[in-house]
């Protein structure tokens, strides 16, 4: 894990998913991590669970950082699980065709706007892949506040 301070968002990508649907492998992945053996029977199980919904598209911040060869550009995937959540709720509220500005509006605009660092990892299938794993934006600093008061 990681955590980075771009210098500058230059673009956020929005591409489809691969597939609009969880595979059969995911479903199971998901059901196993709600489910605890031996506690109810499997079907009185399945018929409580709640899918979480898939959502159909990925999300890839394009950026640049600063480093001892000058500035290079990186393109990662944001699999934070707040964005996931910041489009289902904007679909819901905005519909299929207006989700996409509001939501621009938020990455593109208003966390670069603040203190933004993206929390970088990698997952146990593709140990060699960084993605964007949560995003991380407290408000910028004023300039001076970094003193710190006396106790006394």
């Amino acid at each position: 894990m990681g955590l980075i301070r771009p210098g500058r968002i230059t673009a956020l990508n929005i591409r489809k998913a691969s597939s609009e649907n969880w595979t059969d492998e995911e479903l199971e992945k998901l059901e196993k991590l709600q489910r605890q053996p031996g506690l109810f029977e499997q079907e009185e199980i399945k018929s409580s669970l709640k899918r979480l919904e898939k959502v159909p598209y990925d999300f890839y911040y394009t950026y640049e950082c600063r480093g001892e060869g000058g500035i290079k550009v990186h393109t990662h995937k944001i699999v934070d699980w707040e964005a996931n959540q910041l489009y289902r709720n904007l679909r819901r509220t905005h519909g299929p065709e207006g989700w996409e500005a509001p939501f621009r509006q938020k990455l593109e605009v208003e966390l670069p706007g603040k203190d933004l660092m993206l929390l970088m990892g990698t997952i146990h299938r593709f140990p060699h892949q960084w993605l964007i794993i949560s995003l991380i934006y407290p408000p910028k600093r004023q300039p001076g506040a970094d003193q710190q008061m006396s106790l006394f």
